[in-house]
C-alpha cells in the first residue's frame, strides 16, 4: 500500500518525533524515499523541530515562576534581617538591581542567538514587539472584512494599507482563511488576517517591516527565510520576513506546532 503525498505530510511530524507504529512508519518512510518534495519537507521539519528543541510549551514560564520565587524568598530575608529605615532603602535599592537581573536572565533563556548575527535589536527592545502582537492577538476583536477566498480580501486592503497584503496560504494542512481588519505592531499600520487552525484560532500580522526593529536572533531558517520564535501571555508568537514586509504569527499552538505551520507557509 502506497501513500499520497497529502498523506505522508499528514503523518510526517508523528513520524519525525517516533510516534507511528511501525507499518505507518515503513509507509512513510518508502513514500519519502521516492518524493524528493516530501523529503526535503521533512528534513526542513526536522531542522525546525531540533531549533525548537529548547523551547517546550512551559519551559519559560516554569522558569519565571523559579527566578521570581527565588528573588521575593531573598527579599523576605533581607527584610528579617534587618528592619532599620537604612536598611530597608538598602534593600529596595538592591531590590531593584536584582528584578533588572531577573528580566535579563530570562530573555536570555527565551532567546536563541545566531553565531555571528549582527546586533540590530537590543533584547529590551524585543519583548514590547512581542508583547504587543500576543495583546492583539487575545483581544479577539471582530473581523472588518469576513471572507475565507483570499483575492476578496487583498482587494479589501488596496488602497487601506502600504504595503501589498495577500494572505499567507497554508498547504499540506487545515488553515482556513476567516476574515481580516487593519491593526497596527508598535504603532505602525498593520493588516491582521484571522486563521481557524483545526478549530483553533490563529492570527497572522503583515507589516512594513522596514519601520519595524530587526531580530538580531532567530531560531531557524525556512525557505531562506529567519525565523524567530518565543512565547508571551501564554501565546506562541513567530516573526519572519519576506520581500520587506514583516510577518508574526501568533496562537494559543506549542512551538512545535508552530514550525509545522511555518514550514507549510506560503508568503507571496
Amino acid at each position: 500500500m502506497a501513500v499520497s503525498c497529502e498523506q505522508a505530510t499528514r503523518w510526517t511530524d508523528a513520524w519525525i518525533d517516533g510516534e507511528l507504529d511501525p507499518s505507518a512508519a515503513l509507509l512513510v518512510e518508502d513514500h519519502l524515499a521516492g518524493c524528493a518534495c516530501c523529503r526535503a519537507e521533512a528534513d526542513m521539519i526536522r531542522k525546525l523541530k531540533r531549533g525548537l528543541g529548547a523551547l517546550r510549551e512551559d519551559c519559560a514560564p516554569t522558569a519565571l515562576r523559579f527566578r521570581i520565587t527565588a528573588a521575593l524568598d531573598a527579599c523576605e530575608r533581607d527584610q528579617e534581617a534587618d528592619r532599620s529605615a537604612a536598611a530597608r532603602k538598602k534593600h529596595a535599592r538592591n531590590f531593584a538591581l536584582a528584578g533588572a537581573a531577573l528580566a535579563g536572565v530570562v530573555l536570555a533563556n527565551g532567546l536563541k542567538a545566531r553565531s555571528g548575527a549582527p546586533a540590530t535589536m537590543t533584547t529590551a527592545g524585543m519583548l514590547p514587539v512581542v508583547e504587543d502582537i500576543a495583546e492583539r492577538h487575545a483581544r479577539e476583536l471582530p473581523v472588518e472584512v469576513s471572507n475565507s477566498d483570499p483575492a476578496a480580501v487583498t482587494q479589501w486592503f488596496r488602497g487601506k494599507m502600504d504595503i501589498p497584503v495577500r494572505p499567507v496560504l497554508f498547504r499540506g494542512m487545515t488553515a482556513r482563511l476567516v476574515g481580516a481588519r487593519i491593526s497596527n505592531v508598535q504603532n505602525q499600520m498593520a493588516a491582521a488576517l484571522t486563521y481557524d487552525v483545526d478549530g483553533r484560532r490563529m492570527t497572522v500580522f503583515m507589516f512594513d517591516n522596514a519601520r519595524m526593529p530587526r531580530f538580531a536572533e532567530t531560531t531557524a531558517v525556512v525557505h531562506g527565510r529567519p525565523v524567530y520564535t518565543t512565547s508571551a501571555h501564554g501565546y506562541t508568537v513567530t516573526f519572519t520576513e519576506q520581500q520587506g514586509i514583516g510577518y508574526a504569527i501568533a496562537s494559543d499552538l506549542p512551538p512545535q506546532e508552530c514550525a509545522r505551520i511555518v514550514a507549510h507557509a506560503e508568503m507571496r
